[in-house]
C-alpha cells in the first residue's frame, strides 16, 4: 500500500506530569509520581497501537511532546516512547521533533537521552528571569537551573532551541521582560515564542485576583511592551511568522505551522489531547484516571468528536490566517468559501485601512506590525 506523503500530518503527545503546578497554569497537569508515569506510559502505548491502523497510509513529519513538564519524567522514559513511534507510524526523513523541557528538570543525561530518541527541537520554558516573581507565582526554577540549561545547549546536537517568555505577569515590568529577551539573543535561541498571560477560572493566579491580591498589567502597557519585543527582535535578525512567534529564518516550528493552517491535520495521543483529522476534531478525557482506565479496557479515550461546519471553517480561516505575518489569502479564501471578503466587510476593512492597523498587500489581507498586540480585535471585526 502506498504512503501519501502529499499532506504530512503532525503528531502531538501529551505528558500530563509536573513537579508543582504554577499558579498561573491552566493545562492539564498532574504531580509527579513514578508508579503513576509507568502506568501512563503503558497507556500511551496501548493508545498508539490502537489508533495506529487509521493512519498506515498517511505520512506524518512533525513530532511534539508537550505537557505538563515531558523532562521530568524518569530517564529512559522519552526513549521508550520514541521508539514505539517510530515503529508504530511513517515519518518524513526531515521531521521535526520538538519536546519541552523546565530547566529545573532538565539534565545532562536526559539531555543524550533526546539526541538518541532523534529530538531535534528542545523548547524551554524559561518564561522569566525574574526568580522573586516566578517563586510568587509558584514557579519551579532558579537562574542557576536557566544558565546550567544552555550550557548544554550551546553548540549542541539540537539544531532549534526555541524559549518561551510569559508576558504580563502581575508585578512584571518592561524592563524584566526585556530582560529576558536580551538573555535568550545572547543564548543564540533560533525560536522566541511571547505569551500573554490569561488569567483562567480555576487557577491559583485567578483566586488571588479575585481576593484583591495581585493586580493585572495594563493592557496599554502590554501594548507597549509586545511593541518592544518586536523591534528588538526584529532588528536582531528575527522574523515575527505569528502574533507570538518568532524565529530566525528557516528556524519556525513546523509542528505549530499545523495548528495555524486549518487545513492541516494532527494526531493528539495521551490524556487531554486534541486532533483535526479531516474536517473532524477529536477530544480525548482530560482525567488521567479515566485515560488509564480506558486504555486498559481497550476503549477509546475521545470523549467528544465534532464536524467542523463550512462556518465554522470559514471563521477559523480568517482568525488563524490574521495571527500570521502572511495573512488571509484573498484569492483562496473567496475560492473555498465563495465570499469575497473585500465586499462582505469592506465597511470594517476600508475604517482599519484608514487608521493604519491593517494592510492588502499581494492579494493578502494583513495586520500591521505594530497593532498584532491588539490582533484579537481586530480580528472580531473582520469575522
Amino acid at each position: 500500500m502506498a504512503v501519501d506523503e502529499s499532506k504530512p500530518m503532525g503528531l502531538y503527545i501529551h505528558i500530563p506530569f509536573c513537579g508543582r503546578k504554577c499558579d498561573y497554569c491552566d493545562f492539564v497537569s498532574y504531580s509527579m509520581d513514578y508508579k503513576a508515569q509507568q502506568l501512563y506510559l503503558d497507556a500511551l502505548f496501548t493508545e498508539i497501537d490502537m489508533v495506529k491502523r487509521n493512519f498506515y497510509d498517511r505520512t506524518f513529519d512533525s513530532i511534539f511532546i508537550g505537557g505538563g513538564t515531558p523532562s521530568i519524567v524518569y530517564e529512559g522514559y522519552i526513549a521508550s516512547l520514541a521508539r514505539k513511534i517510530y515503529s508504530s507510524f511513517h515519518f518524513l526523513d526531515k521531521t521535526e521533533f520538538t519536546i519541552e523541557v523546565n530547566p529545573s528538570s532538565f539534565t545532562k543525561e536526559k539531555y543524550f537521552e533526546y539526541v538518541q530518541a532523534g529530538v531535534n527541537r528542545i523548547s524551554v520554558g524559561v518564561q522569566c528571569l525574574d526568580e522573586k516573581l516566578l517563586r510568587e507565582h509558584g514557579r519551579i526554577q532558579s537562574m542557576e537551573n536557566i544558565d546550567e540549561t544552555f550550557k548544554l545547549l550551546k553548540n549542541s546536537e539540537f539544531p532549534n532551541v526555541n524559549s518561551d517568555v510569559m508576558i504580563g505577569l502581575p508585578g512584571q515590568t518592561k524592563s524584566s521582560v526585556m530582560q529576558t529577551i536580551n538573555y535568550l539573543m545572547k543564548q543564540n535561541v533560533k525560536h522566541i515564542s511571547t505569551y500573554t498571560l490569561q488569567i483562567e477560572k480555576h487557577t491559583m493566579l485567578y483566586s488571588k485576583l479575585k481576593k484583591g491580591k495581585i493586580s493585572p498589567v495594563k493592557d496599554e502597557d502590554m501594548v507597549d511592551i509586545y511593541n518592544k519585543i518586536n523591534k528588538t527582535l526584529t532588528k536582531a535578525g528575527y522574523c515575527r511568522y505569528e502574533v507570538s512567534n518568532y524565529a530566525k529564518p528557516g528556524f519556525e516550528c513546523k509542528h505549530n505551522l499545523k495548528y495555524w493552517d486549518d487545513e492541516s491535520s494532527y494526531l493528539g495521543l495521551g490524556v487531554a489531547a486534541h486532533s483535526y483529522i479531516d474536517g473532524y476534531r477529536y477530544y480525548n478525557t482530560k482525567r488521567l484516571d479515566t485515560y488509564i482506565d480506558a486504555m486498559n479496557e481497550g476503549k477509546s479515550a475521545v470523549y467528544s468528536k465534532e464536524y467542523v461546519s463550512n462556518e465554522e471553517h470559514r471563521i477559523e480561516r480568517i482568525m488563524l490566517s490574521l495571527r500570521t505575518q502572511k495573512g488571509l489569502d484573498l484569492d483562496k479564501f473567496k475560492k473555498d468559501f465563495n465570499e469575497d471578503i473585500l465586499r462582505t466587510r469592506a465597511e470594517a476593512i476600508k475604517k482599519m485601512t484608514e487608521l493604519g492597523m491593517i494592510e492588502i498587500k499581494d492579494n493578502y489581507l494583513k495586520i500591521k506590525d505594530d497593532y498584532f498586540a491588539v490582533s484579537n480585535s481586530i480580528i472580531v471585526e473582520l469575522i
